[in-house]
């Protein structure tokens, strides 16, 4: 039986430590490459990307040719299949990066997209530069019908019914009727606060046209748990609004995503697209919605997408993404996942820490989590008794205490806690200015 008991204890030591804890030394500083790209990319036009630093591959369409190898080097986005960035370089060193502007469903602004670290988007639309869709909503009390031809005596192809939201991708040169998807409807019948004139004049005998812009629907593949060290990110992809006018459409991996704000996606090793909202919010799967701070992940389950439970973002991993290449700051949502655990009293935990591991401060008590190293600093939040975490610095606090930093803004007192491993090496660091 004890024999039992110790292996039980050991393996919930191992279930307790994080997969997530990467090296505290990088191999380059991140400053210096992130302000490269930002002055590399200083000229980029809607619907084109941007070789924002060393690592980037595009594969244009059949019979197109670029000049596109060197950071700064800038190509439009209709002609072609894919972007590629590649993962963090030590030699060089470098983190490759491609910024797109994206007109996506918007008139004037559309939206930025910002890929990193080993990151592949399939561009699975076929339109041209100035493909543009505008969101319309009907009016008539009655309804409406859609129709094969921009005729009130065409064939009708289906009904739409008084509030419905439809996307209107060309018209007629008059104006008198806008093209769908799948069909005509008359302008008499619906309303928008876009300028409709800025849809493509189609003749009322063309093709179904593809409702999507270039890079607006995409297949996305990215690496996970990937970062080489703490102070940079893993592979992902960032999409931000640029303008204030209707939300942003995106189709990825199959799942239209309608959004405010700033996204962070990622995909898993199982296939699994993953989305945090770090600012506005997301509609997906018809009426569910995720707020800022919040993730969920979807795939397939045979034919059929499945989508998660809305959960708390991943904070910690979210502090070395690049945002300052994104055209508006922010400010992350705070969240402690990935930043504390939680494990089991008296199986010992700590015990399991070898001197030269990843320094690990654990606590038995309630404790207040600050945002710098004294009491002197505003709480961020307080946490309950049986909780760890994996500090990456330490100061002196006003009270001659030490205090762990347990992420950017995250400090807790050390005469709180039992700490195990190499502790003593991290980082002393002069405390942060007090918030006002």
């Amino acid at each position: 039986m004890r024999r039992i008991h110790l292996i039980f204890s050991l393996l919930l030591c191992l279930i307790a430590l994080p997969t997530l804890a990467q090296p505290l030394e990088c191999p380059a500083e991140r400053a210096p490459i992130i302000a490269a790209a930002q002055t590399a990319c200083l000229e980029l036009g809607r619907n084109q990307v941007c070789y924002a630093s060393p690592g980037v591959v595009v594969e244009p369409l059949p019979n197109v040719r670029l000049d596109f190898g060197d950071v700064g080097d800038v190509a439009p986005l209709s002609s072609l299949t894919a972007v590629s960035t590649e993962p963090f370089s030590p030699e060089t060193p470098s983190l490759g990066m491609a910024l797109m502007q994206v007109r996506a469903n918007q008139p004037v602004d559309g939206l930025t997209l910002l890929a990193f670290g080993e990151t592949r988007l399939e561009n699975l639309s076929q339109t041209g530069p100035d493909f543009i869709a505008l969101e319309v909503q009907v009016t008539e009390a009655t309804g409406a019908n859609i129709r094969q031809q921009p005729s009130a005596e065409s064939a009708v192809v289906r009904p739409a019914y008084t509030g419905d939201f439809l996307t209107a991708i060309g018209r007629l040169a008059d104006g008198s009727w806008l093209r769908l998807p799948d069909g005509w409807i008359s302008a008499d019948l619906v309303r928008s606060d876009a300028d409709l004139t800025l849809l493509e004049q189609v003749a009322a005998a063309s093709e179904a046209a593809q409702v999507y812009s270039a890079m607006q629907t995409f297949r996305l593949r990215t690496g996970s748990d990937d970062a080489p060290c703490r102070a940079w990110p893993d592979s992902g992809l960032l999409a931000q609004r640029r303008g204030e006018v209707a939300d942003v459409l995106l189709l990825v991996n199959d799942a239209p995503l309608l959004f405010t704000g700033t996204l962070w996606l990622q995909t898993t090793a199982e296939g699994q697209t993953l989305v945090s909202v770090l600012e506005g919010t997301l509609l997906y799967n018809q009426d569910r919605r995720l707020e800022a701070g919040q993730q969920m992940s979807y795939g397939y389950r045979g034919e059929t997408i499945v989508y998660t439970e809305e959960v708390a973002y991943n904070y910690a991993r979210a502090l070395p993404l690049p945002l300052e290449l994104l055209p508006r700051p922010l400010e992350r949502p705070f969240s402690l996942t990935g930043v504390i655990f939680p494990f089991v009293p008296g199986t010992g935990f700590l015990q399991g820490i070898g001197a030269d591991d990843a320094c690990t401060a654990a606590w038995t008590v309630d404790v207040n989590l600050r945002a710098g190293p004294g009491t002197n600093y505003p709480i961020r939040q307080g946490v309950a008794a049986d909780f760890y975490g994996l500090p990456d610095a330490r100061a002196v606090g006003a009270d001659g205490e030490v205090w762990w930093r347990l992420a950017e803004g995250v400090w807790l007192a050390a005469n709180s806690t039992a700490a195990a491993g190499a502790c003593g090496d991290l980082p002393l660091v002069a405390p942060p200015p007090i918030p006002t």
